[in-house]
């Protein structure tokens, strides 16, 4: 008798794991996930001397493309909501000491003046023609900027695009990367 139960409870065991399995590998798509973490460093010897990398051997695909732009929007405008909602948490937070609460306050502060001005920049450069651009922020002071085009960026709008980022954000130019998104 114990050993039927024992018997009974390894098949309900069995069975379980093996729907456990099967809805796994159903919902795993190796499609979806193939280029999951992968990372491309490419700098274009076109543009070489303007300082500016360009990810031109992996452009972002047309299927992507159409909603490429929204979604980098969307996910840097989230990251920021993020940050400010910690920032403003430790802020409130009944615990924090007032010197910690000052520096969080400058950090707070000086996050929404950046987002600001990101957003003014990105418009500055719409206005010079650009269909669409999102200018994202690393957390090692580069910035990776997606330009929307139906062509291949020349030289002299590369070159533009820079000096407007530069002269408004005050990056260094080799810290800035332009991918151009086609449509």
């Amino acid at each position: 008798m114990n050993f039927v139960k024992r018997s009974a409870l390894a098949l309900i065991s069995f069975i379980f794991m093996l729907s456990i399995i099967g809805y796994i590998n159903y919902k795993y798509d190796p499609e979806r996930e193939k280029d999951l973490g992968q990372t491309v460093y490419v700098n274009s010897k076109d543009t070489e001397n303007l300082g500016v990398s360009i990810y031109s051997e992996k452009d972002i695909s047309k299927e992507n493309s159409e909603n490429a732009i929204a979604v980098f929007k969307y996910d840097r405008d989230n990251m920021f909501s993020e940050l400010i909602e910690t920032y403003n948490n430790i802020i409130n937070n009944t615990n924090t000491s007032p010197d910690n609460i000052n520096s969080y306050q400058e950090k707070l502060d000086s996050l929404i003046e950046k987002k600001t001005l990101i957003n003014m920049v990105e418009n500055v450069i719409k206005s010079k023609g650009i269909e669409d651009i999102v200018i994202i922020p690393t957390n090692n002071d580069n910035l990776n900027v997606v330009v929307k085009s139906d062509v291949e960026l020349e030289a002299d709008m590369i070159a533009k695009i820079q000096q407007i980022i530069v002269d408004q954000l005050g990056v260094d130019a080799s810290k800035l990367s332009i991918t151009t998104s086609k449509k």
